[in-house]
């Protein structure tokens, strides 16, 4: 018998959906689509009993006290029978050309690459991370960016924080990074990042656990943190002593208007601005240490 889904959209402003997103991720350990007017997730029927949409509600009331809105977000659900759901989901997962040289496509789709293309096949399952969301293209483009720009052989380091999909790790690896760690908080985000690293024909070049960057030893040459705008600034110290000297740090998931916020965090840690790249409302910032008076 074929199971059917819950499909549950909730409305709120642009400005506050990946805030949103990442509540809901967290409660209930699930992918969460962005719209262009709220958030979109899927649960099995069985799973969406009462005690269910009583957690949503805690949750959305928990979000509108927190930013401080008016009236609670409003929200939707529909069942949806399981082969349909896998359809609409395949319909908007489609390859998509990152940078110059990075594909990313699901394994259900046929892809014609170059010979100087480097494929990243993705099933993200309930992880973040398909390249599709401006937050991740940010991240991807600047890596690929900076892997050209290095012109010495030598090997380079990269530490991926909040690895979700495993997508960034993966793109390190195809792009010549040597070293590579990638660590996430949640269980079934690195679940997925595995069995993804498995698929690209990675898992040895990647060390991939459970975790925070509370948790990692050792200095990388380039740190990349694809998460929001409060954690990176809480975990500002920590990421800068995971730097190796000279380093790169890489901040993504930063609304615009959540920019100075962000660089005035990181810059009292010692750092400085490099770049700023921009897509939509969202911003990926580009860190890099600050040169030492000789004396």
């Amino acid at each position: 018998m074929k199971s059917s889904w819950i499909r549950i959209e909730v409305l709120c402003i642009p400005d506050l959906a990946d805030d949103l997103a990442a509540e809901i991720a967290e409660v209930f350990e699930v992918g969460v689509e962005i719209l262009d007017a709220g958030v979109r997730f899927y649960l099995e029927e069985e799973r969406f009993a009462l005690e269910k949409q009583d957690k949503l509600e805690r949750v959305l009331r928990e979000f509108k006290e927190t930013w401080r809105m008016e009236v609670l977000p409003a929200y939707s659900f529909a069942s949806i029978p399981d082969e349909d759901w896998m359809e609409l989901w395949k319909v908007n997962f489609k390859p998509l050309r990152v940078g110059r040289r990075l594909i990313v496509a699901p394994t259900w789709e046929e892809v014609k690459p170059s010979p100087e293309d480097r494929i990243i096949w993705i099933d993200p399952g309930q992880a973040f991370g398909t390249g599709h969301h401006e937050t991740t293209r940010l991240c991807l483009e600047w890596l690929e960016e900076w892997a050209e720009r290095q012109h010495e052989r030598s090997p380079k380091s990269l530490l991926d924080v909040g690895t979700g999909s495993g997508i960034l790790a993966i793109a390190g690896a195809l792009l010549g990074f040597d070293r590579i760690m990638a660590v996430d908080n949640d269980p079934a985000a690195v679940a997925v990042a595995r069995d993804n690293l498995i698929l690209n024909e990675v898992a040895d070049r990647i060390v991939l656990q459970v975790g925070t960057v509370a948790d990692i030893q050792g200095r990388y040459d380039v740190v990349l943190a694809n998460i929001q705008a409060l954690p990176l600034i809480d975990m500002a110290e920590l990421l800068v002593e995971r730097m190796n000297h000279p380093a790169m740090l890489g901040l993504s998931g930063i609304l615009t208007d959540q920019k100075e916020a962000v660089q005035s965090a990181f810059e009292r840690q010692g750092l400085k601005l490099c770049g700023t790249k921009v897509a939509g409302e969202w911003c990926m910032l580009e860190f890099g240490q600050m040169k030492k008076d000789r004396k």
